[in-house]
């Protein structure tokens, strides 16, 4: 007979954390050691209704391949608030425990046939070798984090020696006096300029726009005239 555990009843939500550790939901617990992670999952609050099981299973195979599972009857918990006869609970073994991660996450707390599902950790039902595979694995898992840390430690300094160790070169542009500015004007320019392509079509459109300008400028200087010329000629028709 499997027995029930502290671990296994659902605590309340935490509502003292800090808020930028709340993340989009509230949880209880958010963060879960190596020892109490396990690729055995319990379920529990499931409808004690003929063939649930089958219905339940598929939406656990989204996140990996279950090795097996067993039906807990005679599950006792120790917040029996509900009536146990009506309810079931069935033991889920993952193949990896990463699995077994994602499926509590995503499932946990989900409205299954109208009953909220409670899924939780059952480390106590991992054998010697479960054990020293999940010690291993999260080994590998530290010791990889830790060196993809110091390789960026070590890219990061590489990058500012070589920043250090290059000079800066002092390289300016200079470009012409501007055409909004009179011609008598002079103006102190560096005498090291750079002559390139950008520069040369940038002196051939300000020529172009240079040329306009002194059209409209001469027209604008005839306007006044002929206007003149309008009203005299208005004023003796109306006379």
């Amino acid at each position: 007979m499997f027995q029930s555990h502290d671990h296994h009843v659902k605590d309340n939500v935490c509502l003292t954390r800090s808020p930028y550790r709340n993340g989009k939901k509230l949880r209880a617990v958010k963060v879960y050691t190596i020892a109490q992670e396990s690729k055995y999952l319990l379920i529990q609050n499931i409808p004690s209704i003929a063939g649930v099981v089958e219905q339940l299973l598929p939406y656990f195979n989204q996140y990996g391949n279950i090795e097996q599972y067993w039906r807990l009857d005679g599950y006792i918990r120790k917040d029996s608030t509900q009536d146990d006869e009506f309810f079931d609970t069935i033991l889920i073994k993952f193949i990896q425990i990463q699995q077994a991660r994602n499926a509590k996450c995503h499932l946990d707390d989900m409205n299954f046939m109208g009953s909220i599902l409670h899924i939780c950790y059952a480390p106590e039902c991992e054998s010697l070798d479960d054990l020293r595979e999940k010690l291993n694995e999260r080994r590998t898992i530290v010791q990889r984090k830790s060196e993809m840390n110091n390789y960026a430690k070590r890219k990061k300094s590489t990058m500012n020696t070589i920043r250090q160790n290059t000079p800066k070169k002092q390289c300016k542009i200079v470009y012409k006096q501007s055409t909004l500015i009179p011609k008598n004007d002079s103006i102190s320019c560096p005498t090291n300029t750079i002559e390139s392509p950008s520069l040369k079509s940038f002196e051939r459109t300000k020529n172009e726009i240079r040329s306009k300008m002194r059209e409209i400028v001469q027209k604008s200087n005839l306007i006044p005239i002929v206007l003149q010329q309008d009203i005299k000629k208005r004023k003796r028709l109306q006379i």
